[in-house]
């Protein structure tokens, strides 16, 4: 929660511009807001917020203010830029998965507004507990893969069941050779980590990721998840070591992303949808 913003209570109105509409009360995720003359918080509101601001983005004439918000703290929503439903249907389903890269460093402006994006995704309770990890830099990646072949060559020795299973030997071997499946040439690896205890981590995290994907190509950029690095992370100390992640801390999502190698031109088939209508 932004501290720069504070009130002593959970909302105040602004009697001269509330048209007392029930959309507030409707929007708030805890039913915190009570309809009276003007909106009022119920009993326990301040320790049930989840400052989510839902009361301050959705009021007409900025009449609300929430205790880590006012309507001058929201950025205001272009109608304009909604794309059609063509235009999302195409971008969503053409997605794909990069697993080459040309050799061409990310300008950290660019890393910084795909984070910013991210900020926004849903998580739980909005507890905004995701910290991101950024290696920009192709030798300190290429270490990290190295070391990601390394645990899974323990794996091999400590439980070969496992490795088989795993199917560790795809990138194992052609590494051997030369050949990097773990990194594949990306110059920079992004985690979202949190506290390895946290339960809303693990869709928040990749929530949040989804996000930072669907974005990338709107700056040149492509990206693919790394289960390889991510799983190395989490308990191998070298690469914990090397990636300087807080104490507690675990990554709960790990990304390549870089300048693709390929263009796309055609969307691959897919299996049809699978619901069942109760």
């Amino acid at each position: 929660m932004d501290t720069s913003y504070k009130l002593d209570t959970i909302i105040k109105v602004d009697e001269s511009l509330c048209i007392n509409s029930g959309s507030r009360i409707r929007a708030c995720p805890g039913g915190l807001i009570a309809k009276k003359d003007f909106p009022v918080p119920i009993e326990k509101s301040w320790d049930l917020c989840i400052d989510c601001g839902h009361c301050v983005a959705i009021y007409p004439t900025g009449a609300m203010h929430q205790r880590s918000m006012g309507p001058e703290d929201c950025e205001p929503i272009d109608i304009h830029l909604i794309p059609r439903w063509d235009r999302v249907r195409q971008h969503l389903i053409s997605r794909r998965s990069i697993r080459t890269y040309i050799n061409k460093p990310i300008e950290k402006e660019k890393i910084l507004e795909l984070l910013d994006i991210a900020r926004y995704a849903p998580n739980g309770a909005n507890r905004q507990l995701i910290r991101w990890v950024v290696i920009n830099d192709p030798a300190k990646v290429l270490r990290i893969a190295q070391m990601t072949i390394d645990s899974m060559k323990i794996v091999k020795e400590k439980n070969p069941a496992l490795y088989k299973e795993a199917k560790l030997e795809v990138f194992v071997e052609p590494w051997e050779l030369g050949h990097d499946r773990i990194s594949r040439g990306a110059p920079c690896i992004i985690m979202a980590c949190a506290p390895k205890d946290e339960r809303t981590a693990p869709p928040a995290a990749m929530i949040a990721i989804a996000h930072i994907q669907l974005a990338a190509p709107a700056v040149g950029l492509g990206s693919t998840f790394t289960g390889s690095i991510n799983t190395a992370s989490q308990g191998y100390p070298p690469p914990i070591e090397t990636l300087g992640l807080s104490e507690g801390y675990i990554p709960f999502g790990t990304f390549l992303i870089g300048y693709p190698a390929e263009n796309y031109l055609r969307i691959p088939k897919r299996k049809p949808v699978n619901v069942t209508w109760n």
